[in-house]
């Protein structure tokens, strides 16, 4: 599914971010915007809806928020970073199957922070809410979608080697090589923004 483009076909700025990496950030683009998509309208229509849709989500949620706010900040850093980083792994290599996991990590991503906007809006105003999110969320959230992106491609792949055309060893290779030494290091740093902002709130 993912080209490969010639490295002069890839913007500088993904030259210059994901070096090694950014040929095949570049050929990622099409999932990637299918991400976005998804994500955007999943988050969208979360707060939209607002208590008119079921509360079984949030209840779930309610718990994971009793059992956050029991953790120190260190430990709250180290949950975070763990959270985010093996899910988005766990995803990544589950799109193996078809390209359609990571899809279903995404819609539900952005389903339980649409919820989150609207429930702390409630009581904080949308203006403060999005000003806490934006710092970490501007990192963190895109990092997401590129893992969600790689993990449709291998899927893609897969589908790609049924019909005797590329390597998905190679896919997968290429999609672990950008998780560990790029979108694991940005998830660390949009954790190390996300607790520094609760630190000073608290």
């Amino acid at each position: 599914m993912t080209e490969k483009p010639r490295s002069g076909d890839t913007p500088r700025i993904l030259r210059t971010l994901f070096k090694d990496n950014a040929e095949y950030v570049w050929s990622l683009r099409p999932l990637f915007i299918i991400c976005l998509i998804l994500f955007f309208f999943s988050t969208v229509a979360s707060f939209y809806l607002g208590d008119n849709i079921s509360d079984e989500l949030p209840e779930e949620f309610q718990g994971l928020l009793q059992f956050i706010e029991d953790l120190s900040l260190p430990f709250l850093f180290l949950f975070i970073v763990f959270n985010n980083i093996v899910n988005s792994f766990v995803w990544m290599v589950l799109g193996v199957a078809l390209g359609v996991p990571p899809l279903y990590f995404i819609v539900r991503n952005g389903f339980l922070i649409g919820r989150v906007i609207y429930s702390t809006s409630l009581e904080a105003g949308l203006p403060l809410t999005v000003a806490l999110l934006l710092p970490h969320g501007i990192i963190e959230i895109p990092s997401i979608l590129l893992s969600a992106a790689a993990g449709m491609s291998l899927g893609y792949q897969l589908i790609n080697r049924f019909g005797g055309m590329g390597s998905l060893r190679a896919e997968l290779g290429r999609a672990l090589h950008l998780f560990i030494w790029k979108i694991a290091p940005l998830l660390f740093i949009a954790a190390v923004i996300e607790v520094l902002l609760i630190g000073a709130f608290i």
